[in-house]
């Protein structure tokens, strides 16, 4: 680190010197808690040099330094023509967060560039501080540009601003694009004039503006929003009934309420499980934990994998339901299924954990749960062929021998160890034939392996 109480001067020298490899440990050395204006001062045109790795260095100095001059120097580069310049600029002032606010009110109120001004209320936005209402609002009030319009809206939805909203509702029904905007804006402020007009709206609009109007008003709604989006269950539908049953579930969870388990809620659930995308599916794989219906269950394991804390729930009822998922788990052994580590692993618990439910399948649903395991030894994925290969034997011994050629065949040799130690447990001259093939492996450790498990049985014979 250079010390504040070194040579100044030598500091001024080789900032101004420009070359570029000493420049660059300078700037990542420099310190970062007191440096004086003059420095900063010829640090700040750094950010112009053709030179990234100057630039980068400089950019990063400038967003740790606390020095309150930093936003007033750096604020002129946002009107630059060079729009890695703007950006560089623009990102130094939001990462420096409240303390460019000052420089930003100062910068704005004498812009006549409608671009420029979007560009700084986008980041006043961005830094989140609802001191910068007043100021927002008067350019909402006053620019006529609605690019400048939109973000204005923007900024005052992500701040919160509760006295902007009687201001920004207005903007509804002067053009059809602010629509969503104005929706989405007061979406994320809770009042009770926010929600009340979002709520009358809702019958209106057509399904792309509900789509706005369901999400927010999972974010703002109260027990009544909730009552209310129950009782649009039978008038959505396609993916309208994803955000639907999100917002249901977030003010289910807010309020401690009740969702009722009919026929309407399952064919929602199904729904979003099986047709979403993941923000949603997760959210509806929730609710599992009040619905133990089979169809619901199966349509869960679809996804079981995909979310770290949703496994956790989900596991929990599929080991309370063990005899209903063995029955349709192939469903889910799929080698297109990239979750399907995951499904290997349930299946591999559920028969530790009652060894006597394999027995209790049908011949047919057992011949479909073994069909699927040998499919899954020549997935890409060496763990899945491996743990395939192990549930095939536990499953199936019979059906597992015909597959022995692919597990011997398998191109990771620590796959072929585990082959190995499986084939030891297992008395069958099929199995014999294999393991000596395995002497003869590219690799010595499976060729020792092989010959130890050789001489092991033939001591057990003799």
């Amino acid at each position: 680190m250079v010390s504040e109480t070194g040579n100044k001067h030598e500091i001024v020298n080789l900032i101004s010197s420009g070359e570029s490899e000493k420049l660059t440990d300078l700037l990542y050395n420099l310190s970062f808690d007191v440096v004086e204006d003059e420095i900063i001062k010829i640090i700040v045109p750094l950010i112009l040099k053709d030179d990234k790795s100057v630039r980068n260095a400089a950019s990063n100095f400038l967003i740790q330094n606390r020095n309150l001059l930093i936003p007033e120097l750096v604020i002129e580069h946002i009107s630059s023509d060079n729009i890695s310049i703007r950006n560089l600029a623009g990102e130094i002032l939001l990462k420096k967060g409240p303390d460019s606010i000052p420089a930003i009110s100062s910068y704005i109120v004498n812009l006549d560039n409608d671009d420029d001004i979007k560009f700084l209320v986008d980041i006043l936005g961005l830094i989140g501080e609802k001191s910068t209402e007043d100021l927002i609002l008067a350019i909402l009030n006053k620019n006529q540009n609605e690019n400048v319009i939109v973000a204005c809206i923007e900024a005052l939805g992500n701040i919160g601003s509760e006295k902007a909203v009687k201001q920004i509702i207005p903007f509804y029904d002067q053009l059809e694009v602010l629509k969503p905007v104005v929706v989405e804006a007061i979406g994320k402020i809770e009042t009770s004039e926010s929600l009340e007009f979002i709520v009358e709206k809702f019958n209106c609009e057509d399904d792309l503006l509900k789509f706005t109007m369901i999400e927010s008003l999972g974010e703002i709604g109260n027990q009544d929003t909730f009552y209310f989006l129950l009782s649009k269950i039978n008038e959505l539908k396609g993916a309208l009934i994803w955000p639907l049953l999100e917002a249901i579930y977030k003010l289910k969870t807010r309020y401690d309420l009740e969702v009722p388990f009919d026929e309407k809620i399952k064919k929602c659930v199904l729904d979003t499980i099986i047709n979403s995308e993941p923000k949603y599916q997760i959210t509806a794989a929730y609710l599992v934990s009040v619905f133990d219906d089979p169809e619901i269950l199966f349509a869960c394991l679809s996804i079981f994998g995909m979310d770290m804390e949703l496994n956790e729930l989900l596991y929990r009822k599929f080991m309370e339901n063990k005899e209903i998922i063995i029955s349709r788990i192939y469903n889910a052994i799929d080698n297109s299924n990239e979750y399907v580590a995951s499904v290997l692993e349930l299946l591999n618990n559920i028969i530790q954990d009652d060894p006597a439910v394999i027995q209790k399948l049908s011949a047919l649903d057992k011949r479909r749960l073994t069909e699927a395991l040998s499919n899954s030894l020549t997935n890409p994925d060496e763990v899945v062929r491996i743990t395939a290969a192990e549930l095939l034997f536990a499953v199936d011994t019979e059906t597992a021998l015909l597959f022995i050629d692919t597990m011997t065949a398998d191109e990771n040799f620590w796959n072929r160890i585990r082959i190995l130690d499986i084939f030891s447990e297992i008395d069958h001259f099929q199995i014999t034939e294999s393991i000596e093939k395995l002497v003869n492996d590219p690799e010595e450790m499976v060729r020792e392996k092989a010959k130890e498990i050789l001489l092991r049985k033939q001591f057990l014979i003799n």
